[in-house]
């Protein structure tokens, strides 16, 4: 089943008289349940790819669908609706809020989807407990290691309980080992949930984990290699 499917989608920007490409005629199909490697030199359109499936930009052309769902057919009331439900962000800066504990954090997004506050509350303490923070929800920010707040930033990615996640060089701001040990995480997360997630990363060492590596250059994808087959949810019985 397609998450994601891209159609002959380009983008471009204007840098002084003459316009940068940055997605030139790009289709792609997401499928449930792939980790997906996204790889290329800066500049080669890895994060315009990234905003546009996240609904945060509008392609010049073609069009992007989320579970079939055409993009351009929705206001901008609907596409955050449809962020908030299906769409998962980690980034490299961690992007938290400073005055807000662990748990408060997490539990932002599901306040925005009015979730009633004894749910939410219970929802952002099991997705912490999942990402190994049971002991640390009453911690801010300022009183958590980089690998921590990498950590409560995927809860909070997780939480709402999305189909795709869409993470920009997560790792850029971790050192070698607290790297590792967030992509083993990834890694699990992805097993455990079937979780989609769009991977954008120059680290070679992230490619163990995947299970599809897109390279981009100049706008296009110049290598689509399929690894391994998709995951499967485990189970308790398992």
């Amino acid at each position: 089943m397609s998450v994601v499917k891209l159609q002959q989608v380009s983008r471009a920007f204007p840098v002084g008289n003459k316009p940068i490409v940055a997605l030139d005629k790009l289709d792609l199909t997401l499928e449930k349940g792939e980790f997906v490697v996204l790889r290329g030199a800066s500049g080669s359109g890895k994060s315009t790819l990234l905003n546009l499936i996240g609904a945060m930009d509008d392609p010049d052309g073609g069009e992007v669908y989320i579970h079939d769902q055409a993009l351009s057919t929705l206001s901008d009331r609907q596409k955050s609706k449809l962020r908030s439900r299906y769409i998962g962000f980690i980034f490299q800066s961690f992007n938290l809020i400073p005055v807000l504990t662990a748990l408060e954090n997490v539990q932002y997004p599901l306040s925005l989807q009015k979730v009633p506050n004894a749910q939410a509350k219970a929802r952002a303490a099991e997705a912490l407990e999942q990402v190994g923070l049971a002991d640390f929800i009453h911690r801010r920010p300022n009183q958590l290691s980089g690998g921590q707040m990498q950590r409560v930033a995927i809860a909070r990615a997780i939480v709402t309980k999305p189909d795709i996640i869409l993470a920009d060089e997560p790792t850029a701001n971790l050192d070698s080992e607290t790297s590792t040990q967030i992509m083993d995480l990834l890694g699990e997360l992805n097993v455990q949930t079937g979780l989609t997630f769009l991977f954008a990363t120059h680290h070679d060492f992230v490619l163990s984990r995947a299970s599809r590596v897109l390279e981009l250059k100049d706008g296009k994808i110049i290598k689509d290699d399929k690894l391994r087959g998709l995951t499967s949810v485990k189970t308790k019985a398992s």
